[in-house]
């Protein structure tokens, strides 16, 4: 079962069920709606449409295909948030090389690689977060994961991608089995 609440003003109010008990999940959307489930996939049919119905198979390429738009997003927000605090300039030849990199496909596999120690994966280190897929990146892609100023989306399992996207900002997300989550 699931409830979505769209009561501006509940400021901390938790609906509970009749029994009194907990919802099990709790999301707050783009349009500030907050979503109660009882699972993962509830709260997936919220954020990705058709997403109950779709075949196993489908659901790992949605789930896939959603962090790819949610990371672009998330990446565009951290290059805005730089340029307003003056700590990145798209418009510097300088900035304009490492744009290339944060703008990159975000289901490429990228090779981070440093004039003394070509072929190994080097630390991201510019004053933007590098917004990845964990499917892109070993073990799942070519190359070693990035190190260094990277926010990881995790879109291999639902919950793993849910968690991933509070994690990085992109969702306010709150489940009865987050760690300090009482």
């Amino acid at each position: 079962m699931r409830f979505r609440n769209f009561h501006a003003g509940c400021c901390g109010y938790v609906p509970t069920r009749a029994d009194g008990s907990e919802w099990s999940h709790v999301l707050t959307l783009r349009d500030s709606s907050t979503v109660y489930a009882d699972t993962v996939d509830e709260v997936l049919d919220e954020v990705i449409a058709g997403w109950s119905t779709l075949p196993a198979d489908e659901q790992a390429e949605a789930l896939v295909r959603h962090a790819d738009v949610a990371a672009q997003e998330a990446q565009r927000l951290r290059i805005a948030d730089a340029t307003s605090r003056g700590t990145f300039d798209p418009a510097d030849p300088d900035d304009r090389g490492l744009l290339v990199v944060l703008e990159a496909d975000k289901q490429l596999s990228l090779l981070l690689e440093t004039p003394d120690a070509p072929g190994a994966q080097a630390d991201w280190l510019a004053p933007v977060d590098l917004v990845l897929l964990t499917t892109s990146y070993a073990p799942h892609g070519e190359h070693p994961p990035i190190g260094g100023r990277t926010v990881w989306l995790d879109p291999s399992n639902p919950a793993a991608y849910l968690a991933s996207l509070r994690d990085s900002g992109s969702y306010d997300y709150w489940t009865l089995s987050t760690p300090g989550s009482a």
